[in-house]
């Protein structure tokens, strides 16, 4: 369950992947490449790009929370720190 304020936020099990996978990296840059790893495993066969579409819909749903994804541009995503 995500939290933001005071209102539950509803994600699929892809976005609360993605989600997961970066606050526990918190404060490093996550390659969409080690994304893809730890959210689909080595048997993903699309686009590195889909980690992009997934982190669009992500930042959408959690409103003013999204700040804290940031793009590391060509290489992936961080959770800033708090």
């Amino acid at each position: 369950m995500v939290i933001v304020g005071k209102k539950e936020v509803s994600l699929t099990i892809t976005e609360c992947s993605i989600l997961a996978c970066l606050i526990a990296r918190r404060g490093e840059t996550v390659k969409r490449e080690e994304i893809i790893l730890e959210v689909w495993g080595d048997t993903f066969e699309g686009k590195p790009t889909t980690v992009n579409t997934h982190i669009q819909r992500l930042r959408r749903k959690l409103g003013k929370a999204a700040k804290a994804v940031q793009t590391v541009r060509g290489i992936g995503y961080r959770w800033k720190r708090a």
